[in-house]
């Protein structure tokens, strides 16, 4: 007994083969849960999650809506944005295509809704945060067909003297196609005209725009047909006539100048008279002899009318009258010697040409007073080394002289280094004739 007393407590003291697998499985655990927390770790700090506002709205499209019916307002230019919670890498890559944003119109009526905008991702790791707006409130409306009259709007006038009459519009009604609400809104489409100081009728193809009864445009309509013919007649007001201004013009300009232009302002004038007297008027009216005698530059004078007898004008300010003067363009041919410029002081240079021909144009008495040193012709050589180079005449005309070609287009320029001057050899004395006195001078009788 008392051996089976003694071993009892050794046997119990050991640690059974269950604890030491529980121990095991702990530690292998606790190894595991450690290495996850470390990678968890080591990802978000290669890869870390990042909270922001999407730059770019997400445009919000509709579906459901029964054909017909239509939304009063323009859904398609609303958008969302969105924050969005994500990895660095996947917000790198991030575009509007990852998301979508839909109002679901299925099932719903005429009426004001407020209605969720339902925002989806594409990828799942991408997690929205929050969206302005969540909610919008739509308008539906059935949609109706309205006949309304084509009216012409005149936006300006006819030229003076001259009246518009009734348009005539082909066709004279449209129909107009939209949103009840809207369609009600519109008595009629209108046609604007412009008829920019016309004398003749005026034919015009506009846009037919469907306005409310405040002058304003009403969107989201459609109008069939979408442009309207419209003719505009213009006729002349009773007792009036337009007539062409006549310029008389005396006398001649300077030598060596023209006549360029005459212009009368206005280049026609309104008679008012009986119709007996506007019937006897020639179709144009004269104005006070303008004298150019030897004008070398523009004359600009106001003159009075010559008028017809029991006619008037409607507007007796005068006609004023510009003659333009210009002088005679001609052309002719210079010859000038080219000038070197540029050469290094130890170089010489031959120029293959004593002369070179210059075509020039301008105006006659500028070309008559043209001098020996008003075209001057230059040789660059600046930088050239010695040898034989082929050079463009460069040609300097003095002002109003325009250069039309040069003869010839370039020149051979041979470039020389110049010599040194030789130094004189000292000549030494002989040894004959050292310490020997210099001969005597010899008397003259």
């Amino acid at each position: 007994m008392w051996k089976l007393w003694s071993l009892s407590p050794m046997r119990n003291s050991r640690p059974t083969s269950r604890d030491q697998i529980r121990e095991t499985l702990v530690t292998l655990l606790m190894s595991v849960a450690l290495a996850l927390v470390v990678w968890v770790f080591a990802i978000d700090q290669e890869n870390p999650l990042i909270r922001e506002d999407f730059p770019t709205p997400i445009p919000i499209s509709v579906r459901g809506l029964a054909p017909n019916l239509q939304t009063l307002q323009d859904l398609t230019q609303r958008s969302v944005s969105l924050d969005v919670r994500t990895s660095k890498r996947t917000w790198d890559s991030l575009t509007a295509d990852d998301f979508s944003a839909v109002i679901d119109l299925s099932d719903r009526g005429p009426g004001s809704h407020d209605l969720d905008v339902i925002v989806s991702v594409v990828n799942p790791d991408i997690e929205i945060m929050a969206q302005e707006p969540r909610q919008l409130r739509v308008q539906i409306e059935s949609l109706i067909t309205k006949t309304v009259p084509i009216v012409v709007e005149i936006i300006d006038s006819a030229a003076i003297g001259y009246d518009w009459q009734t348009a005539i519009v082909e066709p004279e009604v449209a129909e107009i196609y939209g949103p009840e609400v809207l369609v009600n809104q519109i008595q009629a489409v209108y046609a604007d005209v412009l008829l920019m100081g016309t004398k003749t009728q005026v034919e015009r193809i506009p846009s037919l725009l469907p306005r409310n009864g405040q002058g304003q445009t009403v969107e989201r309509v459609q109008v069939e047909p979408t442009t309207a013919k419209v003719v505009v007649p213009v006729v002349q007001r009773p007792g009036r006539k337009e007539v062409a201004v006549l310029v008389q013009v005396e006398g001649q300009p300077a030598a060596s100048y023209r006549i360029t232009s005459v212009k009368p302002e206005p280049s026609t004038v309104i008679l008012l008279g009986s119709a007996e007297a506007l019937r006897n008027a020639p179709g144009f009216v004269e104005t006070a002899p303008l004298s150019i005698d030897g004008a070398t530059s523009d004359v600009r004078e106001r003159l009075p009318l010559n008028l017809p007898e029991n006619v008037s004008v409607l507007e007796e300010a005068g006609v004023f009258v510009t003659v333009g003067i210009s002088p005679i363009e001609s052309s002719a041919t210079v010859s000038r010697s080219p000038v070197v410029i540029g050469l290094s002081e130890v170089l010489t240079a031959t120029v293959s040409l004593s002369r070179v021909d210059i075509l020039v144009s301008g105006p006659l008495p500028r070309l008559d007073a043209l001098g020996a040193s008003d075209v001057r012709v230059t040789l660059d050589l600046t930088g050239l080394a010695p040898g034989s180079h082929v050079v463009m005449p460069v040609v300097v005309p003095p002002e109003g002289v325009r250069v039309e070609g040069v003869i010839p287009q370039a020149i051979e320029v041979v470039i020389e280094a110049l010599s040194p001057p030789a130094e004189p050899t000292p000549v030494a004395p002989s040894d004959s004739s050292a310490g020997e006195a210099p001969p005597a001078p010899t008397p003259s009788n």
